[in-house]
């Protein structure tokens, strides 16, 4: 009976492949209908994120009604309505922006230049304004314009996934920056998993034990910092320990 059970659980993890795939494909669809329909102004990157947040609401409830994925967002309720917040998370899977997402419909993340300039999901990030990080200097522009409009910024601040079992790696000052320049305040949120999937070096095809679950918790707000140079590193190492302490 127990080998049964091992190819019943993989048909179910490579078909929501394709099926996650196909819900990708539409959204770059309705992504370049939007591009292509309206001119590059709020409304049309409003509409962007509206489009993003619902086909990943789509994508995260169909991998959890089919068991793939069983998700704990209950503690991001209070924030779906705010807006001008920076959000720092901690990065263990690349399904976390996804997530994130799905429950935070004001939300944009700050991509790196690879992803950004892909021809299909790079596309749907430009329409929805998801703010491009080359360099702090070329970000803090982009940036400032997404938070003035009312949307939340999501940053990675370890700079890339961690590695399944590892405590984050040292984090960039890029959002205390932002925090300052904008006086916007600054919401951890870490995010727990039980899966090692897409952590660093997991490839996508790789199948996980499943189910995969995934929680996220509200460590406590940070108002944005004065506009000194040691007020940016007392933020940048004060929201670090909190990651560092929790996630050991």
């Amino acid at each position: 009976m127990p080998r049964l059970h091992f190819p019943k659980i993989s048909l179910r993890f490579y078909g929501s492949l394709l099926v996650v795939a196909l819900i990708f494909l539409a959204l770059d669809t309705g992504s370049f209908l939007l591009r292509h329909g309206l001119p590059d102004t709020p409304r049309r990157r409003t509409l962007g994120r509206r489009w993003l947040g619902f086909m990943a609401r789509l994508t995260v409830g169909y991998l959890g009604r089919v068991g793939i994925l069983d998700c704990n967002l209950q503690a991001l309720k209070p924030l779906q309505h705010e807006k001008g917040l920076i959000l720092v998370a901690n990065h263990p899977s690349r399904l976390d922006s996804l997530i994130l997402a799905s429950a935070l419909p004001g939300m944009v993340c700050v991509t790196k230049a690879s992803i950004w300039e892909r021809p299909t999901l790079g596309s749907t990030l430009r329409t929805a304004g998801y703010p491009r990080h080359d360099t702090l200097l070329r970000l803090l522009g982009p940036a400032t314009t997404s938070l003035h409009e009312g949307c939340q910024l999501l940053l990675f601040p370890e700079g890339t996934r961690s590695r399944a079992g590892e405590a984050p790696s040292a984090f960039q000052a890029g959002f205390a920056a932002i925090a300052q320049r904008t006086r916007a305040a600054v919401q951890p949120i870490l995010i727990e998993t039980t899966s090692p999937y897409l952590s660093q070096g997991w490839p996508f095809y790789k199948q996980p034990p499943l189910p995969m679950r995934y929680s996220v918790s509200l460590p406590p707000r940070f108002s944005a910092p004065a506009r000194d140079e040691a007020s940016g590193r007392a933020l940048v190492g004060a929201v670090e320990r909190i990651f560092q302490t929790t996630t050991r």
